[in-house]
């Protein structure tokens, strides 16, 4: 019973100290903002835009490739429990406003509603719309696009686009070299 109120004790207090760490974050100008996302985040390529107000629960199993653009509001939430629920963004993706990664969850099965997670992984090239919620277990196919207000809860193809809530395949990505 100690041991789990002192992990309740720790986790609080983590809880406090990121969220007074994005406080600070929103405040500060845009070169401070990347030289602290670059220390925070497990993985940040070159030239990654991230907006005011992203939320990073756990940044530390975050990976973000180049030429990425993260909009306002975006939040990204990996798995404490289980180290391999990763959330990893290939390079050349763009994120709508209020995009939301959600890696970890519950089973809903169980009365005691106990811990899931699964990694997330967005591939290159790849456009995600606004107010879109990306889960557990979901690997976004290079190309491909998400329209806005969607809920992904299966694998995108690459070059296909899927809406809906549930996200369901709409139409192929026609792309003009």
């Amino acid at each position: 019973m100690a041991n789990k109120n002192f992990m309740r004790f720790l986790f609080l207090h983590y809880a406090y100290m990121i969220h007074l760490l994005h406080g600070v974050l929103n405040l500060s100008p845009p070169i401070f903002r990347t030289l602290i996302f670059k220390l925070i985040l497990k993985k940040k390529g070159k030239r990654v835009f991230i907006d005011t107000n992203v939320y990073f629960r756990y940044p530390n199993r975050v990976s973000i490739g180049s030429d990425v653009s993260v909009n306002r509001g975006c939040s990204f939430y990996p798995s404490y429990h289980f180290k391999e629920a990763e959330i990893i963004l290939g390079s050349n993706i763009r994120l709508g406003p209020n995009v939301c990664f959600l890696a970890a969850g519950h089973d809903h099965t169980q009365i005691d509603l106990p811990d899931t997670a699964a990694k997330i992984e967005i591939k290159d090239n790849v456009w995600i719309g606004a107010n879109t919620s990306i889960l557990q277990g979901v690997t976004v196919g290079e190309g491909a696009v998400i329209a806005a207000g969607s809920v992904v809860n299966k694998d995108v193809p690459p070059y296909q686009i899927h809406g809906g809530v549930p996200a369901k395949y709409l139409k192929e990505r026609e792309v003009i070299h």
